[in-house]
């Protein structure tokens, strides 16, 4: 899979997520630290496994991104805006600007599509750019 970033803003970090055919599967918003992510250009490896988002009860199926230098847990998940994200990447449809800042749609049916696509895979390579 290969995520290329589109935008770096104080309001969240933009980007597009392709398989290997590249095809697009999502938009993406990561947090803005300073216009900065937590996530560096290179590859990953992502492994599937349990986690558990700040608040959560439950955990839930996802993948983490995995020697992200300084950093662990960062995840592919839901969510809106920049502050549902501490580094991790958010799955969405479309991306656009709101009221709060830039944020993506549709994230949480686009997220289960995401993993019901990734059904069988306990891991992929991630390659990461602009």
């Amino acid at each position: 899979m290969k995520l290329i970033r589109t935008a770096c803003r104080p309001d969240g970090i933009l980007g597009t997520l392709y398989n290997d055919a590249g095809e697009q599967l999502a938009v993406t918003l990561e947090h803005s630290y300073d216009g900065r992510p937590k996530l560096k250009e290179g590859t990953y490896t992502c492994q599937r496994g349990p986690h558990r988002l700040h608040g959560m009860e439950k955990d839930f199926e996802t993948f983490e991104i995995l020697g992200v230098l300084g950093h662990t847990g960062i995840l592919f998940h839901w969510g809106n805006y920049n502050e549902d994200s501490e580094g991790c990447v958010l799955l969405g449809r479309v991306s656009c600007d709101s009221p709060k800042g830039c944020m993506v749609t549709s994230s949480r049916a686009t997220f289960a599509r995401w993993m019901l696509d990734l059904d069988g895979v306990d891991s992929f390579m991630l390659i990461v750019e602009g």
